[in-house]
Parts: structure tokens; sequence; C-alpha cells
């Protein structure tokens, strides 16, 4: 489980998400993010990556501000390996060459779906076997969402962001609480971002909640 932000334009979320990822009330039992965090922040000519294993909130580290940028703090699941190498977003190339950048909210079979992707499922996340997955099918970007649906557990909330045309792409399907697993569209000015609900108790701007199995561009 998790809480993640994806930006375009001028609006700056990092400290919503570190808020979000120390306290999230929505969240049952442990109510933290802290297995780690990271994010891309990318302009039409560069990007910088940045993972850590540390939870978000005691990382100094700041996402800069740039045309587009893709955040996520991580909640572990059980038995998923753990670590900065394991930390979302995660970088995978579709088969007509762009780099996508993926980060994911919810669960996923990733024993089922590896079969799919051809690697061994004890080595990878259950994200990052879902990012390999979409990226083998991303010529129809809707549908490697549809294909992905028979595989989810909790949910399907996800975020991509493709180098360096910088489209953004987020596809929200769930089948948990709505207050946790609800996606947020912020506009303001020229800047357009997509939220978990729980950033929406630290941003001072309006939003509007996505409908379960909405797909949206940025």
């Amino acid at each position: 489980m998790c809480r993640f932000y994806i930006s375009k334009g001028p609006i700056d979320l990092s400290r919503a998400l570190k808020l979000a990822a120390k306290h999230d009330p929505y969240k049952q039992g442990d109510r933290q993010h802290g297995d780690g965090w990271g994010f891309v922040a990318a302009s039409p000519t560069d990007f910088l990556l940045y993972k850590s294993a540390k939870p978000a909130w005691e990382d100094p580290t700041e996402v800069p501000l740039r045309d587009a940028v893709l955040a996520h703090a991580r909640a572990a699941s059980p038995n998923e390996p753990r670590g900065a190498a394991h930390a979302h977003p995660y970088l995978v190339y579709a088969d007509g060459g762009e780099a996508l950048f993926v980060a994911h909210n919810g669960s996923v079979d990733k024993w089922a779906m590896a079969g799919e992707v051809g690697v061994d499922p004890t080595r990878y996340t259950d994200s990052h076997i879902l990012a390999l997955f979409l990226a083998k099918r991303w010529s129809t970007p809707a549908k490697a969402f549809e294909e992905a649906l028979r595989y989810v557990k909790t949910a399907l909330n996800v975020a991509v962001l493709e180098f360096p045309s910088l489209r953004g792409h987020v596809y929200t399907y769930y089948r948990g609480p709505r207050e946790y697993y609800a996606l947020y569209l912020l506009e303001a000015g020229g800047a357009r971002a997509v939220v978990s609900s729980t950033l929406m108790r630290h941003v001072d701007l309006p939003g509007r909640e996505l409908e379960n199995g909405t797909y949206l561009t940025l």
C-alpha cells in the first residue's frame, strides 16, 4: 500500500507526500508508508531519478520542480522485496522504445503475472512485475491497464510518466475502501496533478475525485 502523485506544470506536492506518508488516517493497521520512497523529475531533455530506502519524511531530499514529476512513498506488502532498488517509480521500456516510469498503489497477483513477462517473482515486487507487464502492451495503454485487471487483488491505481514525451497516464481501479484508494485530480493555473487521497489533507486546492475505473492522460 502506497501514496503517490503525478504532476505536470508548476505545482509542488513534495511536502504533502511526506506528510501523507508519515501519518495516514485512512490506512488500516500501521498508519505510515515508511518502506522507502522515490521520484522522477523530468524535462524533455533530461530526468532525475531518485530512490531511497529511508522513510520519505526522514529524508531531507526535496522533489525538484520540473516539467513533470512522479513521486511515490511505499508501504510494502508482507514478504515483498524491500530497499532502495525496490522503491517506486520503476523504469521500464516499452517495445516502441519509450522509457516508462511506473508507480503503483495496491496489490496484484505477481505469481500469475510473472509468467506473462518471464521473470522470477521472488526477485521482483508485484508492482515491478506489473510495470513490465504494462510495458509489453504499451502500444495501447488503455488496453494494457484493462488486461492487468484480471490480476488485481486490492487495487490497480497506477501512474505512468513517458520519457521523453512527458505524457502522463493514470488508471484507477480498486476493491478496497474508497477513502483510502480514491485518486483526485488537481488543477491550478496551467498545472495538473493526480494524487492519492491522503495528500488532499495537506494541499490548499480543490480536487475532483476520479470515478473508480477511470483512465486519463495528463
